[in-house]
């Protein structure tokens, strides 16, 4: 558990295969401890499907969003989606931060990238996937997300450090040019057009929105 901005404490079970009452138990006391210190500090609970040979219980993010109504201040406690984690279970990520958004538990997320199948690589963001990156971060500022964007990706063995730093920066800068991309297609008038024309007459199905 690592200390992060915006008073988001990130919680990640790995490597064991929580009992759930005792994980119960420990994010109760978790958050009494914070009530009665005064610390203010919210909760972001981290799911992965395994660390890296036993299963972990709390594999994915709708796991824990089932987790967190049976505490017993659920309002501290939140998720910290992580596209590697998700994605190495198969799963499609920007689903299940469109979920924790919907239910007001995004309070932090985890950038990286990853290929399905595999173990956790933490790939530089954007590297494995770059649609997936986009629509991610479309979302992400179409819906005005205001928490952490925490780049957990791990630069090649070979680097040295200055080749870290860059890494650190390619990451940052990949959000950033996906973020402008987002923007345009936002303000495109032929796309907007055939999203208006997709969405005409549909009265017996769900509207095509914009995420």
């Amino acid at each position: 558990m690592g200390s992060e901005p915006a008073s988001a404490l990130v919680a990640f079970g790995g490597r064991y295969k929580y009992r759930l009452l005792t994980l119960r138990e420990a994010v109760n006391y978790l958050c009494e401890y914070n009530i009665e210190k005064g610390y203010g500090y919210k909760f972001a609970l981290e799911a992965k499907p395994n660390e890296p040979r036993a299963d972990i219980y709390m594999s994915t993010t709708g796991h824990y969003l089932g987790f967190i109504p049976t505490l017993d201040h659920p309002e501290m406690v939140g998720v910290n989606p992580e596209v590697a984690h998700e994605t190495m279970a198969g799963l499609n990520f920007l689903h299940g931060v469109a979920q924790a958004w919907e239910a007001g538990k995004l309070f932090h997320i985890d950038l990286n990238d990853q290929m399905p199948g595999r173990y956790d690589q933490d790939l530089r963001f954007g590297s494995a996937n770059l649609k997936t990156a986009f629509w991610l971060v479309k979302f992400l500022e179409d819906v005005g997300y205001k928490g952490p964007r925490h780049f957990d990706a791990h630069a090649y063995r070979t680097e040295d450090y200055e080749g870290v730093k860059d890494f650190a920066r390619g990451c940052m800068r990949t959000y950033l040019i996906l973020k402008e991309k987002g923007q345009q297609w936002n303000e495109d008038e032929e796309i907007q057009a055939i999203l208006k024309d997709v969405n005409s007459g549909r009265t017996s199905v769900p509207a095509v929105e914009r995420y």
